[in-house]
């Protein structure tokens, strides 16, 4: 049983389950250019672009799409392309869903008797992300400059460098000049990282390895869920196996550095708030994310145009701006109250706390639950997949159960940090830290704000 799940652990798709990635390799002769174009896509575009008749005919339909949206000349004028071969295959991928990929194989005739600029552009696709890499190379003429490689570090969407896929290449134009002769092939690939200096430098690049083996932990657990779901026969054992772990990388999910917005709703629930809060938080965060995923899943498999990746965009921002409000409205509150205070309206602080709590407890309900809101809003592209993968096998019902079961995680996640910090709540400050006290409620605002500072200019830059 396990090497049928290793082996569908293995095609979980490296540049994510959104991606769609492009190559181009060019080949210039003495009398003409051939582009060898590929275009490797992952389990949700695959997913929506699903062809329409024959592999063969729908090959040959995408090629001549590609082959429309090249814009290259040579000296200056226009070349003129004609598809020599198209082919399309699928692969399999993660949940029992399949990639895809297409091949093109262009010509454009070409004389090369004088030194030529040749400039190129890939317009195909343009507004999907992934890899995006260009190559140039001369077979009977000398390539005297060039803005792309000779050769194709990810071996031509084979094999993509693993210290790459976290910023891919994103080339799409290529600059270069030809002329008579034989030598030169191009530029070399420069992959290579600056070095880390200092301690911060070092600090860094130790919780990037933590962050990066706790990446790889739960990377394996959620290739193990995809060969679970896309199993051949699923029994009670296996589902239940699949549905623990579904908890376990929802748990992981909401701990993880890249979703501090759910954390920061579990402090705000257990360091002012009642259990009920906590517990509120847990349930709020829970139900949004599931809605969204399911919701999210249905506008996939309806449309094909429906751009997936850019929802989830544009629902970074909009969970990024709720925070930084909450954290500007916590923010002016706290300085009002401290205003108050250092006006003498401290006389009488025992009743007029008292009161003010209870009217403001409302409001600080209704933050928290803004918080809890913007921390489910933004679905898992992994139990997107997951879902996807069991709609494609008839298994329905169970998809949605692993989708809740990833949600309870992210819930339990929560209200484990709120009690735990309810806990530290309740401890006495030692020495110096006992003065940081009056200041807690513009600390915590504050860090609010920034989470929702950073958490919205890196939705806003993904989309760009």
């Amino acid at each position: 049983m396990l090497a049928p799940l290793l082996a569908a652990a293995l095609a979980a798709h490296p540049l994510g389950d959104f991606s769609v990635n492009h190559y181009d390799g060019l080949t210039i002769h003495p009398d003409r250019i051939e582009h060898l174009a590929i275009v490797d896509s992952a389990e949700i575009p695959t997913l929506q672009q699903e062809p329409v008749g024959s592999a063969a005919g729908h090959a040959r339909r995408a090629c001549a799409s590609l082959r429309d949206a090249i814009r290259a000349q040579a000296g200056g004028r226009p070349l003129t392309w004609d598809v020599a071969d198209a082919s399309f295959a699928y692969r399999p991928g993660s949940a029992g869903l399949r990639t895809s990929r297409l091949t093109c194989r262009l010509a454009a005739p070409l004389r090369v008797d004088r030194p030529l600029t040749l400039t190129f552009a890939d317009t195909y696709l343009a507004g999907t992300i992934g890899w995006r890499e260009i190559t140039a190379k001369g077979h009977g003429v000398r390539l005297g400059a060039s803005s792309v490689p000779a050769h194709s570090v990810s071996r031509e969407l084979r094999d993509y460098p693993a210290d790459l896929l976290s910023s891919p290449l994103d080339v799409r134009e290529a600059r270069i000049t030809v002329e008579p002769g034989d030598g030169g092939t191009g530029a070399r690939a420069s992959t290579t990282a600056t070095g880390i200096e200092g301690i911060g430098g070092i600090a860094g690049a130790l919780a990037d390895r933590l962050v990066s083996a706790v990446t790889r932990w739960t990377g394996t657990l959620a290739d193990r869920l995809n060969a679970l779901i896309g199993a051949d026969r699923l029994t009670v054992p296996l589902g239940l196996l699949a549905l623990l772990l579904s908890l376990v990388l929802g748990a992981v999910h909401a701990a993880m550095p890249g979703h501090g917005k759910t954390i920061m709703a579990a402090y705000l629930a257990g360091r002012h708030g009642r259990l009920r809060d906590a517990v509120t938080v847990a349930a709020t965060v829970t139900g949004t994310h599931t809605a969204g995923v399911l919701v999210l899943g249905a506008l996939v498999t309806v449309t094909a145009s429906f751009a997936g990746e850019a929802v989830l965009g544009w629902l970074g921002v909009v969970s990024g701006l709720i925070i930084f409000a909450i954290g500007a409205a916590l923010l002016r509150s706290a300085v009002r109250r401290r205003h108050e205070q250092g006006d003498g309206h401290g006389h009488g602080h025992g009743h007029g706390h008292g009161h003010g709590h209870g009217h403001g407890h409302g409001r600080w309900s209704g933050g928290v639950a803004a918080l809890a809101v913007a921390g489910g809003l933004v679905p898992s592209p992994s139990a997107l997949v997951v879902l996807l993968g069991a709609m494609a096998l008839g298994r329905t019902v169970f998809g949605v159960m692993t989708v809740v079961c990833y949600g309870l995680g992210m819930a339990l996640t929560l209200l484990l940090a709120a009690l735990v910090l309810r806990r530290l709540g309740d401890l006495a400050l030692p020495g110096r830290l006992r003065r940081l006290r009056p200041y807690s409620a513009a600390m915590t605002a504050t860090l609010v704000l920034l989470v929702g500072t950073g958490m919205t200019l890196r939705a806003v830059t993904s989309l760009a």
